[in-house]
């Protein structure tokens, strides 16, 4: 893929455990600008998805990104792809694309882009650290509850 300098390239990935009854859920970000990694962020929290974490994290992104900025998000998650469309009464997270339809409206442009997992070495990474951060938050939750 062809970066241009002018773009943020923000890879985008997200982690959920199913398998447990507090499921957890995780997102992470890594943020290319001109050619360069520049930041890193990953969040997690209990009794969420994957999906409402990485729709945090999207929000999150676009509030602290330069504002009048291009935004593309690179992810393997189609479910974010409408981030921007106006939720209706059947629309999960309503909540978090609203917030998204809001803080896209501070930028040029921010758009999603689909990429192969396999063929992208920093959507795997995202992938792994919002793993970490989620198998943390739950170690810390069976801690703190003995």
């Amino acid at each position: 893929m062809t970066q241009d300098s002018t773009t943020y390239y923000v890879w985008i990935g997200g982690s959920c455990d199913y398998g447990h009854k507090e499921r957890a859920g995780g997102a992470a970000v890594v943020i290319e600008h001109n050619g360069s990694i520049i930041s890193r962020d990953v969040i997690s929290n209990l009794h969420t998805t994957e999906f409402r974490m990485m729709l945090t994290l999207m929000v999150k992104v676009m509030h602290e990104l330069e504002a009048g900025s291009d935004i593309l998000f690179l992810t393997n998650a189609a479910y974010i792809q409408n981030f921007d469309k106006t939720p209706t009464p059947k629309s999960a997270n309503p909540d978090l694309i609203a917030q998204c339809i809001e803080k896209k409206e501070r930028h040029k442009s921010v758009g999603v882009k689909i990429v192969q997992y396999h063929k992208s070495p920093l959507l795997i990474e995202t992938h792994d650290r919002a793993t970490e951060a989620m198998a943390k938050t739950r170690k810390e939750f069976h801690h703190d509850s003995k």
